[in-house]
């Protein structure tokens, strides 16, 4: 026995034409809501806006809906069509349904979207409901009206979202593990500068002790088989006694200390040597005075080296007489150079390293703190006092304003002042704290 589907009066012979007609169903239940069949000019309206949407329906459900709506529009008399048969006259009809169909599956090709089930939109108030019907209206006649090659534009769209949200997530890979590698390669690179540092300071030399160096001397003379003791005693103390004479001639060349000569035959830029016992403030004092932060990113080997090097400002003079040796150093975040000084705004800091050792590569050197504090690098026509301008007093007074300021601005009073003629020695750092930030010990050789 075949089998059979209806809609009410409507028979369907197969079960997907049954299936169509369930579907224009519930567009039609969709399209009554807050429709008033019983007033005419609702019905007509609806009536238009459903023959400006040809392909809304699939079966004859809805062919059967649209004569209605029609007879209700105009009556009995007065209408345009007097059924769905005069509509489609039969030898179209059979034509009429097939194109309906062919159309049908053109409209669903659209789905990706266009969302046909009506059933998934949220509620409306009537005066929404008819602006989205209209929109839907006006949105299938367009889509009807594309070209074949227009079909494909959601899926084109959809690709190249993928590529973008690829490409996305590529370069947010990137950037995880640029933020990684500046992270390691920032510890790596403290390593090695660390390391070359610790090579550096293993080649300071042992000073000369002339007390050793006279027995010694005593000890390979008698050796010799060629003097007495007391003779040897005698051409040592000689020999001793005119190393320890000045030199006669003043425009004669200093002599680079004994402990520094093999770093100075290394780099001759070398000035001096700096070290805060108890701390890792242990490092050589480079000057150029071509270019003044030529150590500011390189070691001592002049390669490229995240530390940098302590470097003396550019009118300093470790051959001719200087007021001030002022150094900069950076103030690193991983506690390398000159990061230890601003322990120094506790006192209980200073109580326990009251001298800095600073050596030029021709004299020793220690030095007691005058002054501790924090300023901050002045802009151009700002009325302040520059501590980094002073290199060289001229006067007693200029030099007395210098240590005034000093004295002013420490954080404490160290109990050590200074006099014209006493060598000064200025050691400036970044202070992170406060813009454009200094902190500034100041100390005077030891008389």
């Amino acid at each position: 026995m075949k089998k059979s589907w209806s809609i009410g009066d409507i028979s369907f012979s197969t079960k997907e034409e049954y299936r169509a007609g369930q579907r224009d169903l519930k567009q039609i239940k969709k399209l009554l809501v807050g429709v008033d069949l019983d007033d005419p000019i609702e019905v007509k309206e609806l009536y238009r806006m459903l023959r400006g949407r040809p392909f809304l329906f699939e079966s004859e459900v809805g062919i059967a809906f649209k004569a209605y709506l029609q007879e209700r529009s105009f009556g009995a008399s007065g209408r345009r069509e007097a059924s769905r048969h005069e509509e489609y006259p039969e030898p179209q009809r059979q034509t009429r349904e097939r194109q309906i169909r062919s159309e049908r599956q053109i409209a669903r090709s659209y789905k990706a979207d266009y969302d046909y089930d009506m059933e998934q939109e949220e509620p409306q108030t009537p005066a929404r409901r008819t602006s989205r019907q209209s929109l839907r209206l006006s949105g299938t006649q367009s889509r009807g009206s594309r070209k074949p090659s227009e079909q494909i534009a959601p899926q084109k769209k959809k690709s190249k979202k993928k590529v973008l949200v690829f490409w996305g997530v590529l370069a947010g890979i990137a950037l995880m593990l640029f933020g990684f590698w500046q992270i390691f390669s920032y510890d790596i690179r403290s390593y090695i500068s660390q390391k070359k540092m610790e090579e550096l300071i293993s080649c300071i030399l042992v000073p000369y002790d002339a007390k050793v160096s006279e027995a010694h001397r005593i000890a390979d003379l008698i050796a010799s088989g060629q003097y007495t003791e007391q003779e040897a005693i005698e051409i040592a103390k000689e020999e001793l006694a005119r190393q320890e004479e000045p030199e006669s001639d003043p425009n004669a060349e200093p002599t680079v200390l004994y402990q520094y000569s093999v770093l100075y035959e290394r780099n001759p830029d070398m000035a001096g040597w700096i070290r805060l016992d108890g701390t890792i403030l242990n490092y050589p004092v480079m000057l150029t005075p071509k270019d003044e932060e030529y150590y500011l990113k390189r070691g001592f080997d002049k390669k490229s080296d995240i530390n940098g090097l302590p470097f003396m400002d550019v009118r300093c003079s470790i051959t001719a007489p200087v007021s001030n040796y002022l150094i900069h150093g950076h103030n690193m975040k991983n506690g390398s150079m000159f990061s230890c000084l601003l322990q120094y705004e506790k006192q209980e800091f200073y109580e326990e390293h009251k001298q800095i050792y600073f050596d030029t590569v021709y004299e020793t050197g220690t030095y007691e703190i005058v002054g501790v504090f924090q300023t901050a690098v002045a802009y151009v026509g700002e009325d302040t006092y520059r501590y980094y301008e002073f290199i060289n007093a001229e006067t007693a007074e200029e030099y007395d304003a210098y240590i005034s300021y000093v004295k002013e601005q420490s954080f404490y009073d160290t109990g050590i002042t200074a006099e014209f003629g006493d060598q000064l020695l200025t050691l400036s750092t970044c202070d992170r704290r406060i813009q454009d930030g200094r902190f500034v010990v100041v100390a005077r050789k030891c008389r």
